[in-house]
């Protein structure tokens, strides 16, 4: 990045933070989501829930891995949020491996940063189908090693999009990492307290903080291939 800072200008690093801010800003948008649709359905005070998700929070945004965070989150689901321990196992478990919300959030936004760079206005079928492309190519390449170029790459050949300005999104790309891992840990957890609230499989005793249980110890090893699959989806 400062390489090209040299050789284009300082407007490169500007246009980079500005590809940054706009993933922060769309998982902002879709976490305030879930926590609305959450509190609606479930009826739990939603402002109980920083405290219940800060843990898995910090562990998410300083690994940016879902599978080093997963011990976490499925351990707070149960023992702070109130999930039964059958829900959390299938539900988290689940959502390990497709529930990556940022990561198909952040490639909608590198079609909308391709288009704009080449200053091309994308028609509404062209939207659907980058839409369509993010969440399959998300589900394709999860176990790809570095799959974030492979998937860039292919968005910007599919929609006829300048696949020069991908180099600058590589760049960036570890940044985006941390934010993609925020919204699929915690967002894991909203859908596992749907999941249960549907099932009534949720303590809102242990919610309110008005009742203590204990997560069953899980065995890592048969969740591996989840883990190793949900570190590459990050």
């Amino acid at each position: 990045l400062a390489n090209m800072a040299g050789d284009v200008g300082f407007s490169v690093v500007t246009t980079a933070l500005k590809y940054l801010g706009t993933t922060l800003l769309g998982v902002l948008i879709v976490f305030a989501l879930f926590v609305v649709v959450v509190a609606v359905r479930t009826r739990l005070n939603p402002w109980k829930l920083p405290s219940k998700l800060a843990e898995q929070t910090m562990i998410a945004v300083t690994t940016t891995s879902s599978a080093v965070t997963f011990p976490t989150v499925l351990k707070n689901a149960v023992e702070k949020v109130g999930v039964s321990q059958k829900v959390a196992n299938f539900t988290l478990s689940v959502g390990l491996t497709m529930g990556s919300y940022g990561a198909v959030l952040n490639y909608m936004i590198v079609v909308m940063f391709l288009a704009q760079a080449g200053d091309i206005q994308l028609s509404f079928g062209q939207i659907a189908l980058g839409m369509a492309l993010a969440i399959l190519l998300n589900m394709g390449t999860i176990t790809v090693p570095g799959g974030f170029p492979v998937v860039a790459m292919f968005l910007a050949t599919s929609l006829d999009l300048p696949f020069e300005a991908v180099g600058l999104l590589i760049a960036v790309d570890w940044f985006t990492w941390i934010f993609r891992t925020f919204l699929n840990v915690n967002g894991d957890t909203f859908v596992a307290m749907l999941v249960a609230n549907a099932d009534d499989e949720i303590d809102r005793d242990v919610f309110n903080g008005t009742k203590a249980v204990a997560a069953e110890e899980i065995d890592i090893t048969e969740y591996s291939a989840a883990l190793a699959a949900a570190d590459q989806a990050d």
